[in-house]
């Protein structure tokens, strides 16, 4: 009978599977082959984007499309991706999900107008008629990452508006913005700089300055240089620049030989009164852009911020929560009941972040584990056990290394195990509450509540409860400290709970390092100077291209609460780095002497190559991006697994704070030198513009999206950053005119007749020129004429400065220095006014806080928006395309998600269900429970919320609607770390064999159907299409499986798994199989379905990679009918 009702089962389920099948229309006709049902880890993924019009698709993905049919581009044979449906799959993902795409309305249309066509799919992967037209209206919308249900296209590198640059980001709108206001600025100061350019270039100056690069004319750069008499100058004080120091040998009327001592002496006066004045008008325009520059980028935030409506607009943060408010229910209580609004989204986190990373790490191991077996291989504990032992014993010296350097599955299984012991630990401490989410549903209940309730951070401390409304108060007697809460995709969810006191030990460290790299570089160019300065400035360059990926990782040991405070930090240790290295360092290694000489080693020939280079090396690496270009075309095509080709295909990363470094460090560098090279400011404005266009390619077709970080690095930039650039340029520009001409020679009031006459001199360097002395010509001596920062250091500079005997300024000099050294000193307590307010109004927050909303309030309700995300708490990993979830997400719908995996739900991701996996029992759910942050969902028109203390009902945040064109199937690892819910009847609880062989499914053998799998959207059902309400045909299976049966162990008696914990044990009670049914299971013996391998690795151990047995037949059948019978339940 009970194979009877066995066969009734199948023939049941049989029916369900053609019946869905044969109602399913694809989306899109496809002429490749079906995607493989029942997907493992190594089998390849279908994308629905496969069809893509040709045109549309990225140009690499064009050459990976022409090169993959040869083997030497991707190796096939035995590989996963053997028909190369992978690699298209990840190259689809990459432009789908990895790169930025808007909703085309153009193609839209299109689709309405051909209902009732038989192609009337063909709109998703046909091109606009009017291509662009939407682009240069701005009226863009940004489609969520693999997005399917609307026809999307790729943004336009060219013609794509600024106005829309806002859409990745309101820091990314404000740096483009900022990056060509800047550019316009810098081009405009060229222009008030034109007389200078004209002055320096002209016959006046130094004869048209012949033989003087193109690039370099109009500046300062000297030409014109006499040996002049200087009968005292010491040689000691030449040693750096013994070009320019030079002597002869004559005889005096006495017979007696006489050395004379010449010098070299500049003959161009640089320092008129002309120069100066167009000079000061240059830094007046600048301070007042400026000032015009904070007032564009204000009206830049609210038209970025009105276009975009995103979750910041409707939500608040509570940053001091009571330790014990961890239930949502409470939270949206007590804003309702006081403001009379709707709480649509709740996120209350806890201090759980060492159990968070415990499972990600978990979840990564069993991710290693499950690339190194092979598909179809026994994947239970008992297999793995014995196997990882065969391994550790006959490894080799080799094999040893190899693991030293790459773990495998010897080490992993360990490591899963103490991961395990671990988790249990601290998934039963007690966590305290860290911070609150809260997410209404207009914009206006959000400013009304921030308005009332808005204290100063030190009053919320102290709990002032005198300082609000006593109605106000939480719990009746706690000040909130309430906020406008961050972007979601900026909160750094595993640094809520870090102390400020270890945030700041933190961050000393780390600043500490950042200086020694700082002293370690210019000490590094300084040596590399000496063998040319072309060699220094290639140096430069490569170290400002480098030193981020330092300051990064930095910067990652550092806790901050957001993505604004790191990317501040990260902006000032790159800022600094690149200032003093780029302009600073290279002015101290530089002779006194060599400021306007010309030579390769010298001065202005050194800032030219500086800009040259960093133009040129930084743009061109950018361009061509050859690490994410080998990862994709080189590493991609021979992945292990479609998970790690995806991974290869997630593009560059890339901080906004970078690029804001990269702009102020052009314009610190233009500003530092703009008195002596007064055509730097059209470099900086080309650099700009091409930076501009070259960062606008970068983010639409080869970056990774980033953080959606807010105003304040731009503001942060502009407030400190850039008034100190203007501080720079007073301050440096008066010091430059003041060490003209740059000879350190000084006239005496005598005339030695001894040097009268034509002369042969040498010079330190043994070069013979001419020196021609007339009569009466004054002869001179060596002067110190640098007044900066060192021994002869005055502030501000003026004409008293000059030793007394030791006079080289002319008249008009003096005037302008006098000038220039009281506008620096002005502009100097300008800035520090600047500072000192800001530093004010930081202090006075902390006590008394003012909300003004930025924008007005747009009239759109949270829930109508249709790209949004809410605050869910997640951990990104190395490991997976998507991040890990650490909260439980069977009370929220996929709406508040940002981001969706084609292949698998939301709840793949969710690190809860591993934790109840591992502390197996209805005594610990309660603990499980307890041990993770708390979200809720409450839709308008959802139902409304339990009371406090109640067990929520559950929302499954799976997939319900979206139709596909391929089929959603499971990989190992989510069968033995997730436990498993129905997506129909959600507290159903559903048995699974975590001992299935992977090519096989849990559930059937050779049959056509969907597995089950408790990550995808219709399991036990067809995927065609089914009415809503409509349940799926539903049949009790006669018996159930037993993965010990026929293996010789004592399941009765059998200890806790060491690697799942009490996951093993399947049944809750309600699960429980009849004793007749445990005995009827199907053989999965590991003995009788693994076998032993050990004769095919060598001694090294080589063979632990691909870990998997080879399938009897008699066992394949005897599994595939023990799983299709046991193991899937439809009652």
């Amino acid at each position: 009978m009970e194979k009877i009702a066995a066969i009734q089962a199948a023939e049941a389920i049989a029916e369900i599977d053609e019946s869905a099948e044969s109602s399913t229309t694809p989306l899109v006709e496809s002429k490749r082959p079906p995607v493989v049902s029942r997907r493992g880890i190594k089998t390849y993924q279908e994308s629905p984007f496969l069809d893509d019009p040709f045109n549309d698709m990225t140009y690499g993905r064009r050459i990976a499309l022409k090169l993959q049919n040869y083997s030497w581009y991707q190796p096939r044979g035995t590989h996963w991706d053997f028909n190369g449906l992978g690699l298209q799959s990840a190259w689809a993902h990459f432009e789908h999900s990895v790169l930025p795409r808007y909703i085309s309305k153009a193609l839209a249309s299109r689709k309405t107008a051909s209902v009732g066509l038989d192609d009337d799919d063909d709109w998703l992967y046909s091109p606009g008629q009017n291509k662009g037209s939407q682009e240069r209206k701005g009226d863009l919308q940004r489609a969520e990452p693999g997005e399917s249900e609307s026809p999307t296209k790729l943004y336009s590198t060219l013609s794509t508006p600024l106005s829309q640059m806002g859409d990745f980001g309101l820091g990314v709108g404000l740096y483009f913005s900022s990056l060509r206001a800047i550019a316009l600025i810098s081009l405009v100061a060229g222009l008030i700089n034109l007389p200078n350019i004209l002055y320096f270039a002209s016959d006046v100056y130094s004869a048209n300055q012949p033989d003087v690069n193109f690039l370099l004319k109009g500046s300062a750069l000297c030409t014109e240089q006499v040996w002049v008499p200087c009968p005292t100058c010491p040689i000691d004080k030449y040693e750096n620049s013994r070009d320019r120091i030079a002597g002869t040998t004559t005889v005096t009327p006495d017979g007696e030989l006489q050395t004379l001592m010449f010098a070299m002496k500049n003959t161009c006066d640089g320092a008129t009164m002309n120069v100066g004045i167009v000079n000061l008008a240059s830094l007046g325009f600048i301070m007042l852009a400026t000032v015009a520059l904070s007032a564009y980028q204000k009206r830049k935030v609210v038209e970025f911020d009105e276009q975009e409506q995103t979750a910041q607009d409707y939500s608040i943060e509570i940053s001091n929560p009571p330790k014990d408010a961890t239930e949502p229910e409470e939270w949206k209580k007590f804003f309702e009941s006081r403001f009379g609004v709707h709480t649509t989204c709740c996120t209350v986190t806890i201090d759980n972040d060492l159990l968070v990373n415990a499972l990600a790490e978990r979840r990564e191991v069993l991710h290693q584990i499950e690339e190194k077996i092979k598909e179809g291989a026994a994947a239970n504990t008992l297999s793995l056990s014995e196997y990882a032992a065969k391994v550790e014993h006959r490894r080799g010296l080799i094999g040893y290394i190899k693991s030293r350097i790459s773990p495998g599955i010897p080490e992993l299984v360990d490591r899963l195990t103490v991961l395990n012991q671990k988790i249990q630990g601290l998934a039963q401490q007690n966590y305290r509450a860290t911070r609150v989410f809260c997410t209404f549903e207009t914009e206006s209940m959000q400013r009304d509540i921030i308005s009332e309730m808005k204290v100063g951070p030190m009053t919320a401390h102290m709990n002032s409860v005198h300082a609000i409304n006593p109605n106000l108060l939480f719990r009746g007697e706690i000040v909130l400290d309430v906020r406008e809460a961050e972007e979601p995709s900026t909160i750094r969810w595993m640094d809520l709970d870090v102390s400020w006191s270890n945030k700041m030990k933190q961050l000393s460290v780390t600043t500490l390092i950042s200086l020694a790299f700082v002293v370690a570089v210019a000490v590094i160019v300084a040596l590399v100077r000496l063998h040319g300065a072309a060699y220094a400035a290639l140096a430069i360059s490569f170290a400002n291209s480098l030193f981020p990926i330092v300051a990064k990782i930095l910067t990652n040991v550092e806790a901050h609460a957001s993505e604004t405070g790191k990317q501040c930090s990260l902006f000032v240790k790159i800022a600094i780095f690149r200032w003093v290295v780029t302009a600073i360092v290279i002015t101290i290694i530089t002779p006194f002497t060599s400021t306007l000489t010309r030579g390769p080693d010298h001065l202005l020939q050194s800032i030219w190559l500086i800009f040259f280079t960093d133009l040129v090396t930084s743009n061109v690496l950018q361009i061509f991006d050859p690490v994410s270009n080998f990862k994709r075309h080189f590493l991609a095509p021979r992945a292990k697994s479609q998970e790690r080709m995806n991974l290869l295909m997630s593009g560059t990363e890339y901080t906004i704070a970078e690029r804001f470094t990269n702009m102020t460090k052009q314009l610190f560098l233009t500003f530092y030198y703009c008195a002596i090279y007064p055509s730097i400011f059209f470099i900086c404005s080309v650099t700009l513009f091409i930076n501009f266009y070259v960062d606008k390619f970068s983010i639409m077709r080869t970056w990774k999206p980033a953080p959606m970080v807010g105003a304040s690095i731009a503001k942060f930039s502009r407030v400190y950053f850039m008034t100190t650039s203007v501080a720079a340029l007073a301050i440096v520009s008066s010091y430059w005119f003041s060490g003209f001409p740059y000879d350190n020679l000084c006239a005496d009031n005598t005339s030695h007749s001894a040097y009268y006459g034509n002369w042969q001199v040498t010079d330190g360097n043994g070069q013979t020129s001419s020196a021609v002395v007339e009569p009466n010509q004054r002869s001179y001596h060596f002067c110190n004429q640098y007044i900066g920062p060192g021994q002869n250091f005055k502030f501000p500079v003026s004409a008293g400065a000059q030793p007394s005997g030791s006079k080289w300024m002319t008249s008009s000099q003096e005037q302008l220095v006098g000038i220039y050294g009281i506008v620096s000193a002005v502009v100097l307590g300008l800035v520090c006014a600047v500072f000192a307010y800001r530093i004010f109004r930081l202090c006075q927050k902390l006590f008394s806080a003012s909300y003004k909303p930025a924008g007005s309030d747009q009239g759109m309700n949270f829930s109508e928006v249709g790209t949004i995300s809410s605050y869910i708490p997640q951990v990104k990993s190395e490991q997976f395309t998507y991040p890990l979830l650490a909260v439980n997400v069977d009370y929220v719908g996929e709406s508040i998600f940002d981001w969706s995996d084609p292949a698998r739900s939301h709840s793949y991701y969710d690190l809860t269900r591993d934790v109840e996996q591992l502390l197996k029992g209805d005594e610990n759910e309660e603990t499980c429970y307890r041990a993770f942050g708390q979200i809720r969902h409450w839709p308008p028109n959802g139902p409304d919320a339990v009371e406090v203390g109640e067990k929520p009902r559950r929302r499954s945040s799976l997939r319900r609607s979206k139709e596909s064109a391929f089929k959603r199937n499971v990989s190992w690892s989510s069968k033995v770390t997730c436990k498993t819910y129905s997506k129909d009847v959600p507290m159903t609880h559903e048995s699974f064999n975590a001992n299935a062989s992977t090519n096989q499914g849990m559930n059937f053998d050779g049959h056509a159907a969907p597995i089950f799998d408790p990550h995808t959207q219709n399991e036990a059902r067809g995927f065609g299409k089914q009415n809503e309400g409509e349940a799926p045909p539903q049949v009790t299976p006669p018996q159930h499986f037993d993965q010990y049966h026929n293996t010789g162990v004592d399941q009765a008696n059998q200890q806790t798994d060491p690697f799942y914990g009490e996951s093993q044990n399947q049944y809750d009670g309600h699960d429980q199989p009849s004793e007749n049914s445990l005995q009827t299971g199907g053989s999965s013996s590991t003995s009788s379905a693994y076998a032993d391998n050990s004769s095919e690795g060598s001694d090294s151990g080589d063979s632990e990679e691909d870990y998997g047995g080879s399938f009897s037949e008699e066992s394949q059948t005897t599994a595939g009918t023990s799983a299709s019978e046991g193991s899937r339940h439809i009652t």
